[in-house]
């Protein structure tokens, strides 16, 4: 049976959703809309990941693609920065 794992907007990262779709399992997140609560279901299949809403399916063709429609669309918490990425300046 397939895991699905129901979250809010920002409850995970990106990468977070990408290994429980890539582990076969999909990811429910729940959000309000113009006052509406509505879902966006993310999943896996044979290698296309797919964002669905309740206006469209939103395809695409890798990981990366999903990771940046995860962020554009702010459904994502966002990643961490490395300490290296910030030049090992720590805050």
């Amino acid at each position: 049976m397939t895991e699905t794992k129901r979250v809010s907007r920002k409850d995970l990262t990106a990468a977070e959703i990408l290994d429980v779709i890539e582990d076969g399992g999909r990811v429910v997140i729940e959000l309000s809309v113009l006052g509406r609560s509505t879902d966006v279901v993310i999943r896996e299949r044979d290698g296309t990941y797919y964002c669905d809403t309740a206006m469209k399916l939103l395809v695409h063709e890798s990981r990366e693609e999903l990771r940046e429609c995860l962020e554009r669309f702010q459904l994502a918490r966002r990643e961490p920065v490395d300490e290296i990425e910030r030049g090992g300046i720590s805050t």
